[in-house]
């Protein structure tokens, strides 16, 4: 799925530029002409002539290894009443983009067949076949090395991690044996290898294994007893390969796992399969462009890239399996895998590539790879460190006794034993231990899953010392702290050290003042596996994106030409989901008449009470415009002698707004928070504020301050939707991701709030605001894209007020067809619906629906004092756009106001993203 969203990506690159240097794309690995393969061991083939691509296509889609797609190389014939003594197929199969064909050998075991060249139509949405998406997909094909599987089997011999031996052949014609496989597979280029399997007989399977399971059969083995376990140090040694070959797709499913019996435990070891992104390579415009947003997409080259990405899609597993090894163990594994990785082993690794694609990419190849092998160490310690951050432990379901002894320099030992029942007394060698060091690791989790289990934390708790959090599981559970600080020369901070969260009823607590026991009920583990184990909400770490994701780029009238570039921070925490805190810092530059800029900042903080969420806004800017005709309902200027102009007036303004919402883990919250904002005008002599000076309330003000509270619902839904991006617990950023927003289909938005403005506060008078709004999206069918949305809101002020903060309607926010800030006074009320049709879908590069707008508005001010009965009303209509999917819209409408004619500009064009509510 990286090679979608990576190519959707591009196309919409090209979609702007107009390239479009696709030839046209296959549907399917194209095959082998039977008059080549009659009567033939071997034949000579092109691997992927698609890839052959011009001087400025490799400039902007990368060079990437379309030397050796376009290599032409000989390749065997697969023999099917020879291999392994006879094949026999079984069933078709594959993932999101490779073709497979199962077979029985006569030899007893199984092979796979595996095409050499990928169709990722296969694992796109249907809406994307056949577009300019899929063709540029099917060309980013090229950034994978054809023959990786090939090199990498002698480094994994070398480093003594189990796998299988591909061979390259071509599929025959043999329409006898292939039987009902024969059209698709028949002719095709690709791999075939041994398939792991587990035998009948006891430690006759693969490399003499007793069992052979998938990911997520051996996670299960492991929390049904803990004597079961992996061996953490092969798998050590097949992730640094997976570093070393650059491979950074490296999923639970990737894996297969050969198991040992002894004594009625297992232990297993690993089998990593599937290398399609070994060696990738990522050079071009549109790969460095990808991978600013998709880091994770590394490209191989002779020094390595930011560990975190390279290893990102390993970290499920990695953070189960590699817990219990400590630092010199994780250093011994890497020194005696870079000694294994010798130049002879590169080389002849290397050399398995065909002889003529050997000619054209070897000599780099090999270059690369040692230089990489002479930089493994301090790469395997990078990897240690992302690790060692916050390390889970996972028990088992069986009672077990685990002792966390602190020593006075902050270190932690933490030792799982297995137990009897109801006893305390520990049977055997633990299952689990490991010393952590302060100076590496922040905090310990551990999980004691089920069973009666024991508890036992024990020594000094010194400044800084390492955290450890116990989390219980089911069954009977005791936990007892007898921590206490290393003496009176230490003072105790108050920072707490000991963490056990259980809300079982029967469970036993003993703690002392550095102990937090925590009973509160969460939401239950999930069952399904993969909920389970791989998409686990990100609780460790930290996201800084700082790249050009960050851009802003506008223009106004008002202010000209702008450019702006953003910072996000991202932190995540224990049971802090979707993150601790999320802090984004933005700014920019118009450069208009004069240099006028923006700054703004917003942190999300979510770990200070619970359930809740601390939202700080700041900001200055000298971009805002106030557009303002005066207080009350009827003021029209047609043939007064003003310009449209003399009623804007740019000002600097600065803002501070502090709220607390709560809940955050429903459709709907509760909100109260202090707020301030400062004010500079910049009147413009003749204006109508100028000239109208004196009666303008507030003109002189600079300054209002005030609380504020609310209430927000949000049920709005984006219909079917395609997953354009990873979900936030695999993204790189968990914030940011919508269910609706104004493209929703159906569903519905309230927002309520109240502000009051006392005097005291450096306000030169008190007042008091009541605003809201409510919009209502009504589909029209159970299934489509038309619908109707129906829009009501409105406010109401106490009191006196400065002319700025008044009621204002006006714009695309409330009244369309007039000027935003039309009109102003005490009190609004707004009132719009508009109907959105779906009249078909139409290819333009991209799955484009479409449809016809029709909206009607109304809307008007009070103000005290002032009698008026008037209703300003606009209309109009226009299209709206739906890419690929309906909640990725855009929309364009004109919209004409209805005021006898009496306004100075009584009409509108908007194009935006999304519609205007």
């Amino acid at each position: 799925m990286k090679l979608f969203f990576k190519g959707f990506a591009c196309a919409f690159v090209v979609s702007c530029t107009g390239i479009t240097p696709f030839s046209g794309a296959h549907a399917q690995p194209s095959k082998v002409p039977i008059e080549m393969l009659a009567g033939n061991r071997s034949v000579t083939v092109v691997p992927g002539s698609e890839y052959e691509a011009g001087a400025l296509h490799r400039l902007i889609f990368g060079s990437h290894w379309r030397s050796l797609w376009t290599t032409p190389v000989e390749v065997q014939v697969l023999d099917l009443r020879t291999f392994a003594g006879g094949l026999t197929p079984l069933e078709k199969g594959g993932g999101f983009q490779t073709l497979t064909l199962s077979f029985r050998g006569a030899d007893g075991k199984e092979y796979r067949f595996r095409t050499l060249d990928k169709d990722p139509a296969r694992g796109m949405p249907s809406k994307l076949r056949n577009t300019i998406v899929s063709d540029v997909v099917q060309d980013q094909v090229s950034a994978s090395n054809p023959v990786s599987a090939l090199v990498v089997s002698p480094l994994l011999d070398a480093a003594g991690v189990y796998h299988v031996t591909p061979q390259i052949i071509v599929m025959p014609y043999d329409k006898e044996l292939l039987g009902q496989h024969y059209d698709d597979f028949a002719g095709l280029v690709g791999t075939i290898e041994e398939r792991p399997e587990e035998s009948a007989l006891p430690g006759a399977g693969f490399k003499g294994a007793d069992k052979i399971s998938g990911t997520y059969k051996v996670f299960d083995t492991l929390e049904e007893e803990s004597g079961n376990r992996i061996d953490a140090k092969a798998y050590l040694r097949a992730r640094l390969i997976d570093l070393f070959i650059g491979d950074w797709d490296r999923h639970s499913d990737q894996w297969r796992w050969a198991g040992y019996k002894k004594d009625g435990l297992i232990t297993w070891t690993p089998i990593p399969r599937d290398r399609d992104n070994a060696f990738s390579r990522q050079d071009g415009v549109f790969s460095w462009i990808i991978t600013q947003i998709i880091p994770q997409i590394e490209g191989f080259g002779d020094a390595y890239p930011d560990i975190r990405y390279l290893s990102w899609s390993g970290r499920p597993l990695d953070r189960r399996i590699l817990s219990g090894m400590g630092r010199s163990e994780w250093n011994a594994v890497a020194v005696g895998l870079q000694q294994n990785l010798t130049d002879a082993v590169i080389h002849e690794a290397v050399g398995k590539m065909p002889q003529a694609m050997y000619a054209r990419e070897g000599l780099r190849l090999e270059n690369e790879l040692r230089a990489r092998r002479d930089l493994l160490v301090r790469a395997a310690l990078e990897l240690y460190m992302v690790y060692a951050e916050d390390v889970d432990v996972f028990a088992s379901r069986k009672p077990e006794l685990a002792l966390v002894h602190r020593l006075q320099d902050g270190q932690v030992e933490v030792s799982v034993f297995q137990k009897a029942g109801l006893s305390k007394e520990p049977i055997g060698i633990p299952v689990f231990r490991r010393l952590f060091n302060p100076g590496e690791t922040r905090e310990v989790r551990l999980y004691l899953r089920g069973g009666d289990d024991d508890v036992l934390v024990d020594g000094t708790v010194g400044k800084d010392g390492v955290k450890v959090r116990v989390i219980g599981g089911e069954g009977t559970d005791r936990y007892e702290d007898r921590s206490e600080k290393p003496g009176s020369a230490y003072p105790w901070t108050g920072e707490k050290a000991t963490f056990f969260y259980d809300d079982g009823e029967d469970s036993e607590f003993s703690g002392t003042r550095y102990t937090v026991i925590d009973r509160h009920k969460v939401t239950p583990e999930p069952q399904e596996d993969k909920e389970k184990y791989d998409l686990r909400p990100r609780d460790s770490g930290q996201e800084v994106v700082a790249n050009i994701t960050g851009l802003r780029a506008d223009y106004s009238p008002d202010y000209g030409p702008y450019l702006g570039w953003g910072v996000t921070v991202e932190d995540y925490g224990f049971r802090s989901e979707p993150f601790r805190y999320n802090m984004q810092l933005s700014g920019g530059l118009a450069a208009g008449d004069e240099l006028r800029y923006q700054l703004h900042y917003r942190g999300d903080f979510r770990t200070l009470f619970r359930n809740s969420s601390l939202l700080i806004e700041a900001g200055t800017s000298g971009l805002d415009m106030i557009n303002f005709y005066g207080l009350g309902n009827e003021h029209y200027y047609r043939g007064s002698g003003f310009r449209e102009a003399d009623f804007e007036v740019m000002n600097r303004v600065t803002t501070l707004k502090a709220s607390l919402r709560y809940p955050m883990d429903r459709k709907y919250h509760w909100s109260a928070g202090v707020s301030a904002k400062w004010i500079d005008l910049e009147i413009d002599p003749g204006s109508l504020m100028d000239v109208n000076r004196a009666s303008i309330p507030g003109i002189d003000d600079d300054f209002v301050g005030g609380f504020h509270a609310g209430f927000h619902y949000d049920s709005r839904q984006s219909g079917e939707g395609v997953a354009l991006s990873p979900r936030k617990q695999a993204g790189r950023l968990a914030a940011g991701e919508e269910q609706g927003g104004t493209s929703a289909l159906s569903g519905f938005v309230a927002d309520v709030e109240g502000s009051h403005y006392p005097r005291f506060f450096g306000n030169e008078e008190a007042f008091t605001r009541v605003s809201g709004e409510i919009r209502s999206y009504i589909p029209l069918s159970s299934s489509g894209y038309s619908r109707i949305v129906l829009r009501l809101g409105g406010e109401k002020i106490w009191g006196d007020y400065p002319f700025w903060e008044a009621a204002f309607i006006g714009g695309a926010t409330s009244l369309r067809g007039y000027d935003r800030q039309r009109f102003a006074g005490d009190a609004s009320l707004y009132a719009g619906s508009e109907l959105r049709l779906y009249f078909g879908t139409f290819k333009f590069l991209v799955p484009v629906i479409y449809g016809p707008v029709v909206f009607a508005e109304t809307g008007r001010v009070f103000l005290d004092g002032e009698d008026s009965s008037v209703w300003h009303s606009s209309a109009g209509s226009g299209l709206w756009l739906g890419f690929i999917e309906s909640r990725y819209s855009a929309s364009i409408v004109y919209a004409r106001g209805f005021d006898d004619g009496r306004l100075i500009d009584d009409y509108g064009l908007y194009l935006r993203t999304g519609f205007s509510f």
